[in-house]
């Protein structure tokens, strides 16, 4: 009967190939998080919704949780030898997938399947090379397997996240997607325009051309203001035909400006057989707290006017008194009516 014995090396008897591999793998770690991170930012910087905890462990954060569970799991491969440590490899390499996607993780997997093999000394199976071969083979396939499935998984679940605050006519935000992404505006250092707009007429061209006609208006707005506005900015649909457009802007009359260039956009959309008119209520909001309940319904309130003085455009800034956004004062410049309209917004706590 063969017997194969593994011994485990002590400090001193560490291989210096895995001293300078674990080394080399550290220092490439950190370049490639550098470099995620700088991808990521790019990749990421027009999502529209915030992600939930899952999908955002990535970039440096990834690898620092995942490099230094590689390095102990490594040295106590080292150091024990005959423990078997397979399943904690490939939930390194899982995380990896899931986090820094497929590219990253076969790396990964490539230098655990190197410092198992290295750790353990490089012995020959007692049953011959094909053993050896037929095994080595196995710890490749399940790798990959593991990769590809945590990648697609990974996928699935950001696609069906992302659907569900998506809506699938226009592209814009959902109700339910804006409504998450505005929970955590609790303040905002710069200044805010927020335009609640509704289309004119989107009613009257369904009765009379019918649903597709309609749909085929809708998505034609949309894709116009899509591009209006920049990837960091906030579009939804609140429903129907209400839309709402989020966005940090330089200062007051930096958001005056954009306000009429978006109201100018909305009412001469491109390619559409049915043109539909477009009612804006912008409400320009100073750094400060925000409640994005209440001041919805000061910009929708906004809107309303403007939809009887017919397609029109009425902005208004709000300001601040006591720390709260009390009074909201109009642009005669911009709208018919002049005065001021004063209606209580309740500050962010």
């Amino acid at each position: 009967m063969a017997v194969f014995v593994t011994t485990s090396p002590s400090v001193t008897q560490l291989p210096v190939p895995i001293l300078h591999l674990e080394l080399s793998l550290a220092r490439l770690a950190a370049a490639m998080g550098s470099a995620f991170e700088r991808r990521s930012k790019l990749t990421s910087e027009g999502r529209s919704a915030k992600r939930p905890w899952p999908l955002r462990i990535e970039g440096r954060g990834a690898w620092k949780l995942i490099a230094p569970s590689f390095a102990v799991v490594a040295l106590a491969d080292v150091f024990t030898g005959a423990i078997w440590f397979g399943p904690a490899y490939l939930l390194i390499i899982a995380t990896s997938a899931w986090c820094l996607g497929s590219r990253t993780a076969v790396f990964a997997g490539c230098a655990c399947l190197a410092i198992s093999i290295a750790a353990n000394g490089y012995q020959v199976y007692p049953y011959g090379a094909l053993a050896a071969a037929w095994n080595m083979a196995m710890r490749v396939v399940m790798v990959l397997a593991v990769v590809a499935v945590a990648a697609k998984l990974r996928g699935a679940y950001e696609a069906e996240w992302r659907l569900a605050r998506t809506d699938r006519l226009t592209g814009a935000l959902s109700r339910q997607g804006f409504f998450e992404l505005a929970s955590d505006m609790k303040e905002s250092r710069s200044w805010t325009l927020l335009a609640y707009a509704d289309l004119d007429g989107l009613k009257k061209l369904n009765d009379r051309q019918g649903h597709r006609a309609g749909d085929e208006g809708l998505h034609l707005f949309s894709k116009r203001v899509l591009q209006m506005i920049r990837k960091g900015d906030k579009f939804a649909r609140l429903g129907g035909d209400e839309f709402a457009i989020y966005l940090q802007v330089k200062d007051e009359e930096a958001a005056k400006s954009v306000a009429t260039r978006l109201h100018a956009g909305m009412n001469t959309v491109p390619g559409t057989k049915w043109p539909l008119r477009c009612s804006v209520g912008a409400l320009i909001l100073p750094p400060g707290p925000r409640s994005i309940d209440t001041e919805l319904c000061a910009a929708d309130e906004l809107m309303y006017e403007a939809k009887a003085l017919g397609a029109s455009l009425i902005a208004a800034t709000a300001s601040h008194q006591n720390g709260d956004l009390k009074t909201i004062e109009r642009h005669p410049g911009l709208t018919p009516a002049t005065g001021k309209l004063r209606l209580r917004l309740a500050a962010s706590n």
